[in-house]
């Protein structure tokens, strides 16, 4: 360690974090945040219940026309952009930085996920890359049954709390702490917003609010936690059809295309476990990687700075992918 930098790193070249403040070492003796409890069990399976009781209420009872199809189309990539670019990308790995209102604005963005606050999101992966496919990678396939990994792994009492201290690089922010004990109020408060929207026309004619409540929030909201499921468990599956291992990883991450697509850019999970901390997932340059698009953009306008674009010509060289310098090499 050096300065203020921490470089906490797993066999297969795994970056578990980025520039903290001084002071503010995971686990080292400055921590002081201390272990939020979370929700009862119950608690959870209601609102999971809640959210796939609407999908079945917005099938049986509101058509779905083509008006409706963009809105929950827009409005799932809107919440898997939350998760993928906000929580995985910024509040768990550091790919980017931004200043303290573009974050406060980040973490709103990304409570619309419906996957609790950012600092639980954040620690909960960094546990993940810490224990990678051991009995504390909270949702392993490899370490725990499908069912867990899949669904059931974050009701649990111990899952469910929040150890600050394993996230001190954010935890300090007290908007953030205040965000991340309420998720539920910014989440159900843009639920509300859409309704009130489809009421009084504001969306598309023959929206109505409860349409709008349904198609808008309902089934994207389910689509996403679904999503990232997916990506928990079938991209630490390589026995499953359909994807491949670019890196000899430590764990048994692998890249799945499909899966790149349906997450925006989450599916390149075996090249994200061989470098955590860039900001971008697709390492090669067919390999579609929305959100990281989505990022550059922001760049541009400078409402984010500092996105770790460059991935290391010895990692690419490792993956057989052919960079600018290797053709220059070998004309």
């Amino acid at each position: 360690m050096s300065g203020n930098r921490v470089e906490a790193s797993r066999p297969g070249g795994i970056e578990l974090t980025g520039d903290l403040p001084s002071g503010r070492i995971p686990g080292g003796p400055s921590a002081r945040y201390g272990v939020r409890a979370g929700e009862p069990p119950w608690v959870s399976v209601a609102r999971v219940t809640e959210r796939h009781l609407g999908v079945v209420l917005a099938i049986l009872f509101v058509p779905l026309n083509l008006r409706l199809a963009w809105l929950a189309g827009i409005s799932y990539c809107i919440r898997m952009w939350a998760i993928e670019g906000v929580y995985h990308r910024y509040f768990s790995h550091r790919s980017f930085k931004a200043g303290r209102g573009a974050q406060l604005v980040l973490a709103l963005i990304g409570l619309q996920s419906g996957q609790r606050g950012p600092l639980w999101w954040g620690a909960k992966h960094r546990d993940h890359h810490k224990f990678a496919e051991t009995e504390r990678d909270p949702h392993s396939p490899a370490a725990h049954s499908f069912t867990t990994a899949y669904f059931t792994w974050f009701r649990t009492r111990e899952n469910a709390l929040t150890n600050l201290d394993h996230i001190p690089d954010f935890a300090r922010f007290p908007e953030l702490r205040w965000l991340d004990r309420y998720y539920y109020v910014p989440f159900y408060a843009c639920a509300a917003l859409l309704f009130v929207a489809g009421h009084v026309g504001l969306l598309s004619p023959g929206i109505d609010g409860i349409s709008a409540l349904a198609w808008g929030f309902y089934v994207p909201s389910c689509l996403v936690l679904h999503s990232t499921s997916l990506i928990n468990t079938l991209s630490h599956m390589p026995q499953v059809p359909g994807g491949f291992r670019r890196y000899e990883c430590s764990d048994r991450s692998v890249n799945r295309p499909l899966l790149a697509i349906l997450t925006l850019g989450a599916g390149w999970h075996n090249n994200h476990h061989r470098h955590a901390a860039a900001a971008r997932a697709g390492f090669a340059w067919w390999e579609c990687d929305p959100t990281y698009y989505v990022l550059r953009v922001m760049a541009a306008f400078r409402i984010i700075h500092d996105v770790k674009s460059t991935i290391p010509e010895e990692i690419l060289r490792e993956g057989g992918i052919e960079t600018r310098k290797s053709v220059r090499q070998q004309a």
